[in-house]
C-alpha cells in the first residue's frame, strides 16, 4: 500500500512538474546576441551572403513548424513557431559572426567575390521528458556552400543544443536554440575562413 502512494505521489509531481510544456503553441522571437567572435581588424576581404533557405524536401505540406511541444506523458501538445524563421536566424547569426572575423559582407551576389549560401536540412526544438527532469533539445543541420567563380565547395554540419530544467518553459527553447547555433559558429567559421583565405590567396 505504502508503494502504491508513493509511486501517486511521484506521478503527481511529475504531472504538475511538466504540465507547462503541454496543449499550447509556443512562439519564440530570436535575436542573435553575444557572438562567440570579438570584432576584429577588417581583414580587407568582401564576400557576399546571398541565401539561406529550406532544404526542398523539409516542409512539402507547408507548415513551418520549427518546434514541438510534449505533455507530462511524452505526447505532442503543441507547436513551437519562431520569429524571424529558422534560415533567416541562421543567416543573421553568420553575418553577425562574419562580420566581427573582419569580413566585409555583402547580400548581394557578385562575380569576382566568394559567396556564401545555406541550405537548411533540419532545424526543430523538442522536450525529452524524463521522471523529474525535461530536456530541450535543439537540432540545426545545414550543408554550406562557398562558390567562387566555377568552384562550389560544400560542407554539412550539424549542431545540437541542450537545456535541462524540472519545468518546461518557453524560455528554454530560446536557450537551447541560442547554444545549438552558438555550436554551429564553432564549428563551421574556422572553416569558412581557412577557406576565404585560400581562395584569396589563389586569385
Amino acid at each position: 500500500m505504502k508503494n502504491k502512494i508513493k509511486i501517486l505521489l511521484i506521478t503527481s509531481l511529475v504531472l504538475i512538474f511538466n504540465s507547462k510544456c503541454a496543449l499550447m503553441n509556443g512562439s519564440i522571437e530570436y535575436e542573435y546576441n553575444d557572438p562567440i567572435y570579438n570584432p576584429a581588424p577588417s581583414r580587407n576581404i568582401t564576400i557576399s551572403f546571398t541565401k539561406s533557405d529550406d532544404h526542398p524536401d523539409t516542409y512539402k505540406d507547408g507548415m513551418f513548424i520549427e518546434g514541438m511541444k510534449k505533455t507530462s506523458l511524452g505526447i505532442d501538445g503543441g507547436y513551437i513557431f519562431t520569429k524571424p524563421r529558422g534560415p533567416e536566424i541562421i543567416k543573421n547569426a553568420f553575418i553577425t559572426e562574419l562580420k566581427n572575423l573582419g569580413f566585409n559582407v555583402s547580400q548581394v551576389s557578385n562575380p569576382n567575390v566568394p559567396e556564401i549560401q545555406i541550405q537548411v536540412n533540419q532545424f526543430f526544438m523538442e522536450p525529452e521528458i524524463g521522471l523529474f527532469f525535461v530536456d530541450i533539445i535543439s537540432v540545426i543541420d545545414i550543408n554550406l556552400l562557398v562558390i567562387n567563380k566555377n568552384k562550389i565547395y560544400k560542407r554539412r554540419f550539424k549542431s545540437i543544443g541542450e537545456v535541462m530544467n524540472i519545468q518546461c518553459y518557453d524560455i528554454l527553447y530560446y536557450i537551447a536554440l541560442d547554444r545549438s547555433l552558438k555550436k554551429l559558429s564553432k564549428k563551421t567559421l574556422p572553416e569558412v575562413v581557412d577557406l576565404i583565405n585560400q581562395i584569396k590567396t589563389e586569385n
